[in-house]
């Protein structure tokens, strides 16, 4: 049994987004979309196109206190539940919609989304980039030769996310070819990819091109003194291994809080192994349930969904594109993604940490950015508008 004391890390957390620790007393429920279980590296790529395509989404409902009374009746009404039907789950939601636009105009979209609205209910959620994820450890190792550079790490990261999408074939060749991340020869590797940036990037382009040489001059030292502990030493190919550590999360930020999950075997098994101690007192505030036997399970699972359909739909588009898909947009779908944006903002507003994004600052913004273009009107925002724990 793993023994954790929590009180530092919550510490760090909160001392790290700037806000006072969140301590009221609080039910959330989760449900996952998109958990491809081990995210790895295979001879051609990756093991999930799905999981490249969209985040991983832990998502979920919350409202305060221990209890709460929602209008069970007018959510089926509302949904079209049939009698029988075992549970709200979001394939029911989505119906028969040939995509997300169709979705969102559609008559249980716009029923799910005015009676959450109206519910009191908070939501919140946890997306992660599955292939920002996996590159991330690259850049952190560089902490350990370059701890001046701290600052610029964010900026870093981005930089070599964006450089990757970009050369995505050759970078995985590289990542293949030198087993990541179980990189054994540091040093090849590294000149490797320091090779391919010299060769496309700009360096008369100050942004992203700054951060990008200054990334692979980083990269250069470290291969040079063999040490990017990060990527060595681990599963090779094995991106991510597990998602419960999202869970875990959870429950050490909302300490006060309980938070009930749906039933998720590999996850429970994990967690079962862990003690979360605060003040020295055990932390007993996690369940899991079925998810028929939780009216509050299924909503999330709706929620959770949904974020992930929309998510990938906003990262389909442009910013450009976006301004033209508005500007077709009825006033049901006009109104859904202002309600999405509203359920977002009240969240946040009620605690930065309800939102969690493990994705590049500029996909976070833009994807805001776009939600409040298809949500209003004039079609006129300014970038940098998102809310501040987005």
């Amino acid at each position: 049994m793993f023994k954790q004391d929590i009180g530092e890390i919550k510490k760090s957390i909160f001392k790290l987004n700037g806000i006072a620790p969140f301590e009221e007393k609080m039910t959330f429920y989760y449900d996952e979309s998109g958990n491809c279980r081990k995210f790895s590296l295979t001879e051609r790529g990756f093991n999930s196109t799905d999981a490249l395509k969209g985040d991983f989404v832990l998502a979920g409902v919350a409202h305060d206190g221990l209890t709460f009374k929602i209008d069970v009746s007018s959510l089926h009404a509302a949904l079209e539940y049939k009698e029988g039907q075992k549970e709200l789950k979001f394939k029911h939601l989505y119906h028969n919609s040939t995509n997300f636009l169709n979705f969102i105009a559609s008559k249980r979209a716009t029923g799910f989304l005015e009676w959450l609205n109206d519910s009191g209910l908070y939501i919140h959620y946890s997306a992660l980039n599955n292939l920002f994820y996996s590159l991330v450890d690259i850049v952190d190792s560089l902490w350990k030769t370059h701890p001046m550079c701290l600052m610029y790490f964010w900026d870093i990261k981005s930089a070599l996310y964006d450089f990757v999408i970009e050369h995505q074939s050759e970078v995985i060749d590289i990542l293949i070819r030198h087993t990541y991340p179980d990189v054994k020869d540091a040093s090849s590797f590294c000149d490797e990819l320091c090779d391919l940036i010299r060769t496309y990037n700009d360096e008369d382009v100050y942004d992203p091109g700054f951060f990008l040489e200054l990334f692979r001059q980083m990269l250069k030292t470290a291969g040079k003194l063999d040490r990017v502990v990060f990527i060595q030493d681990n599963e090779p190919y094995l991106l991510i291994k597990e998602y419960y550590l999202f869970y875990l999360e959870r429950c050490e930020i909302f300490s006060k809080s309980q938070h009930v999950f749906d039933e998720e075997k590999t996850v429970q098994k994990q967690l079962a192994d862990i003690e979360l101690y605060e003040d020295g007192k055990l932390i007993n505030n996690r369940q899991f349930v079925k998810s028929h036997e939780n009216i509050y399970v299924q909503i999330s699972d709706m929620f959770a969904g949904l974020l992930r359909k929309l998510f990938m739909f906003l990262d389909e588009n442009s910013i450009e594109k976006i301004h033209d898909i508005a500007i077709g947009l009825n006033d049901s779908q006009i109104n859904n993604f202002k309600i999405i944006w509203s359920l977002i903002s009240r969240s946040d507003k009620k605690s930065h940490l309800f939102i969690k994004n493990a994705n590049t600052p500029k996909n976070i913004n833009d994807r805001m950015i776009k939600l409040q273009i298809l949500g209003v009107a004039n079609n006129t925002i300014r970038e940098g508008s998102a809310p501040n724990g987005l």
